[in-house]
């Protein structure tokens, strides 16, 4: 049943739209969605663009505010034209909506449905978004969505249960990437080194230990689906001096280089700044709480040489454009906006792409 509904959702809110669909056509077709959730204006379950006094002389209105049969403010609906990709600033004005009216969920509504929570379940200035749910047929987020906020079935119960699985998920997911960044990173080869001197400085004296390791290529290696260590993903921990035994990971190339390869990801090939592009697209939409500075430790400036990528501000203040600015191509954080990096060559994109190998990103080049 729930599953029916969703498809029917996914119908109404995606496949059956308009590309160029103005915001009141597609307010039409929420209300349609709404009635599958059983939600309907008739019965007073919710208002449209409600006018709410806010101090002395600033009103909002927001969307859709839905409601329960004694006239409480369940949730809040914030729709955007579905061909536009959503930002920040769509974002912000769905919170502005949920703290003036103290809601606790809201719910975005544009090329995809996003559902976030403001409440004392989390510490953080911003509501967290819980999932960005897409309209996918027979999706497992879509029945969830469908069983949650349903009228039917609408509690705050379940969606206090549903809010804390999903922040369990976020952080875990969270700290796992970030664990993994930092221990298969070049800038842990000399921890590295140290806790194996630590290990056996009890039982003999440090020089011999670093004779030893001035011997020794040291590596470190994320596994592959198989549970072997992946020859591709191997990180060159501590390095002996250069010989002809030595183990080259990647060949240094100069700016001049000229290469045109392309690169598989996803199902789609591209070329080397908008590979770049979609990885961190990708990344952030199966990561929808990253922060700024959490995915600056993700995908650090480095990887570049100079800007893996900086905040859509920044880079529209620069007078050569090197990001990507245009509104389909920035990328919404939980706490801003970000554009990424346009220049990228041989010599940095190898480095990128080895360092999403040994985050399990699967990425094959196309010669």
């Amino acid at each position: 049943m729930n599953s029916d509904k969703w498809n029917e959702i996914c119908f109404l809110l995606s496949e059956n739209v308009k590309k160029d669909i103005s915001e009141n056509s597609f307010e039409q077709i929420v209300i349609q969605a709404l009635r599958v959730l059983d939600w309907k204006q008739f019965s007073g379950d919710y208002e449209i663009r409600p006018s709410y006094q806010i101090g002395a002389t600033n009103r909002i209105t927001p969307d859709f505010v839905i409601k329960s049969t004694d006239n409480q403010k369940l949730f809040v609906i914030e729709i955007k034209q579905p061909y536009l990709p959503i930002t920040s600033t769509h974002q912000q004005q769905l919170f502005s909506y949920m703290r003036q009216l103290k809601m606790e969920y809201g719910v975005l509504i544009g090329q995809a449905i996003q559902i976030f929570y403001d409440g004392d379940l989390v510490q953080q200035d911003d509501p967290v978004l819980l999932d960005t749910i897409r309209f996918e047929r027979d999706s497992k987020k879509g029945e969830d969505f469908v069983r949650l906020f349903s009228k039917e079935n609408f509690n705050f119960g379940s969606l206090k249960e549903y809010t804390l699985q999903s922040i369990r998920k976020i952080n875990r997911k969270q700290d796992f990437r970030l664990l993994l960044a930092r221990i298969t990173s070049k800038d842990f080869k000399e921890k590295f080194s140290d806790l194996i001197k630590q290990e056996f400085i009890g039982e003999y004296d440090g020089e011999l230990i670093d004779s030893v390791l001035n011997e020794l290529n040291i590596e470190i290696a994320t596994k592959n689906k198989a549970g072997n260590a992946n020859p591709d993903q191997i990180i060159e921990i501590k390095p002996n001096k250069r010989n002809s035994n030595d183990t080259i990971l990647a060949k240094e190339l100069t700016s001049n280089d000229r290469d045109y390869s392309k690169y598989f990801f996803k199902g789609q090939t591209f070329g080397k700044n908008r590979l770049v592009l979609e990885v961190l697209k990708d990344y952030v939409e199966n990561n929808p709480s990253t922060t700024y500075s959490q995915l600056k430790t993700i995908f650090p400036d480095s990887l570049q040489g100079r800007e893996t990528f900086t905040t859509e501000i920044e880079a529209k203040q620069k007078r050569d454009r090197r990001n990507f600015i245009k509104p389909n191509e920035v990328i919404p954080l939980i706490d801003t906006t970000i554009a990424v990096s346009t220049q990228w060559s041989l010599g940095n994109i190898t480095r990128f792409i080895d360092h999403c190998k040994q985050m399990n990103i699967n990425i094959q080049v196309v010669r």
